[in-house]
């Protein structure tokens, strides 16, 4: 139904000085609190949201700042000679726990959902004491889970060394990676 401008006008004119002049009040009062209300509340949103990011970034610095205390501590102890015999990360492989290994590597990315597509023994390599065996694992994963697996790499009870990484995304999913690296062990002579 359109707006009839001419019975508005006459309406209009029909009433008191006193009704125009309440009418006019609480016109502009409900026009002002409309005015006030929306912007407020946009603010009021964003200060909420901007708390709720401000609390998510000192849980983070909390959670960095243990970490940072952890890290140092251990590489104290790496220092001393504490954590270098018995402890995850230091030990050296025999012959058979080459095999070991990979079932290790292999089992670490089916628990976290990582692909291991494929397993390329390239060399070994004589060194002193010690020799160096490594293989290239080419693998597919989503970012976090990969990120956790070289996490996960790093406590093995096997002295493992990530060398020469390359990380892409894949043509065929948008949130899958392949990755292909190097990963070094180290074997008893």
């Amino acid at each position: 139904m359109p707006l009839d401008t001419n019975r508005l006008i006459r309406f209009w004119r029909g009433l008191s000085k006193r009704e125009r002049l309440l009418i006019s009040i609480a016109l502009t009062a409900v026009l002002s609190w409309l005015v006030y209300q929306y912007p407020y509340t946009m603010q009021e949103r964003q200060v909420k949201l901007l708390k709720a990011k401000a609390d998510a970034a000192e849980k983070n610095i909390l959670e960095l700042t243990a970490q940072i205390a952890e890290l140092k501590l251990k590489a104290e102890r790496i220092r001393s000679g504490e954590e270098m015999q018995g402890v995850a990360g230091w030990d050296l492989v025999d012959q058979r726990g080459v095999v070991l290994f990979l079932q290790d590597v292999s089992a670490e990315a089916r628990r976290l959902g990582v692909n291991l597509v494929a397993v390329h023994p390239s060399r070994e390599v004589e060194k002193e004491k010690y020799k160096e065996v490594s293989m290239n694992l080419d693998l597919k994963g989503r970012y976090r889970e990969l990120s956790e697996y070289f996490k996960r790499l790093e406590s093995l009870s096997r002295v493992v060394n990530v060398r020469k990484i390359r990380v892409e995304a894949c043509p065929d999913a948008s949130s899958v990676c392949a990755v292909q690296l190097e990963a070094v062990t180290y074997v008893e002579k």
